[in-house]
C-alpha cells in the first residue's frame, strides 16, 4: 500500500484558512503606536530629570571659592579688594589696609557631583573640629545649615570668625580677619553678612 503525501495550500485543507489581507489603502497601525507610546515616555524622562537638577534634591556642582561672592559684595568689605587665589581656595585683602583678610574655601568631595550624604558627613566633621577652648560657636540659619566659630587673638584684638555653611551637596566656608587695628570691622557681623550672600549666590537661602 502506498501512502501519499497531500501538498497543497492552507485554502485546500479543510477548515484552514488564510489571514484575510489588510483594507486596501491602511497600512500597518503598530510602528505609529509604539511611537505614540514611546514619545510622550521619553519627553517625561526628560522633564523629570530636568526638574530633579534645579530641585532641592538634585545635585549642586561644585563651585570654585573665588565665585562664592562677586566683587561688590567683597567691595562692602574691603574697599578695592581683589580675589587671589582659585579651585578651593580664594583670599581678598583691601588695599594698603593690613590686618583684614576675606578667606573662602569650598571642601572637596567625592564625585561629580557630590552626594549630600559626604556634604553632610564633611559638615559634621567641621562642626566637631571647631570646637576648642576659647572658640564660640553659634549656630545660624543659613543654607542647609551652618554654624560659626569666633576665636579672638591672644593681643585682645577683634579676632576672627569662620563661617561653615552646607548647601544640598556642597560645603564651603568663609573667614573674617580682623587684627587689632583702627577702624577694624567686627568679624563676626561681617562673615555673618557674607556668608549668607554666598549660600543665596549658591542656591540656598540666608538668614
Amino acid at each position: 500500500m502506498t501512502l501519499g503525501v497531500f501538498v497543497g495550500t492552507p485554502a485546500s485543507l479543510p477548515g484552514l484558512r488564510p489571514p484575510p489581507p489588510p483594507p486596501a489603502g491602511r497600512r500597518d497601525r503598530a510602528p505609529v503606536v509604539i511611537l505614540a507610546v514611546l514619545i510622550p515616555a521619553l519627553v517625561a524622562g526628560l522633564v523629570w530629570a530636568m526638574y530633579t537638577g534645579a530641585s532641592p534634591e538634585g545635585g549642586l556642582a561644585t563651585p570654585s571659592a573665588c565665585s562664592l561672592l562677586d566683587q561688590d559684595q567683597v567691595g562692602a568689605y574691603l574697599p578695592g579688594a581683589v580675589a587671589d587665589g582659585g579651585g578651593y581656595q580664594c583670599s581678598w585683602t583691601e588695599p594698603g589696609r593690613a590686618g583684614e583678610r576675606l578667606t573662602a574655601g569650598v571642601e572637596a568631595l567625592p564625585g561629580d557631583p557630590p552626594s549630600v550624604e559626604d556634604a553632610e558627613d564633611e559638615y559634621d566633621l567641621r562642626r566637631r573640629q571647631a570646637d576648642a577652648p576659647g572658640t564660640a560657636i553659634t549656630p545660624l540659619k543659613i543654607g542647609d545649615e551652618t554654624f560659626m566659630a569666633c576665636a579672638a587673638p591672644p593681643d585682645g584684638g577683634p579676632g576672627s570668625c569662620t563661617a561653615y555653611t552646607r548647601v544640598r551637596n556642597v560645603v564651603f566656608s568663609l573667614t573674617f580677619e580682623s587684627l587689632a587695628v583702627t577702624g577694624a570691622r567686627d568679624p563676626a557681623s561681617s562673615v555673618r553678612a557674607l556668608d549668607a550672600e554666598a549660600a543665596l549666590r549658591l542656591g540656598g537661602s540666608g538668614g
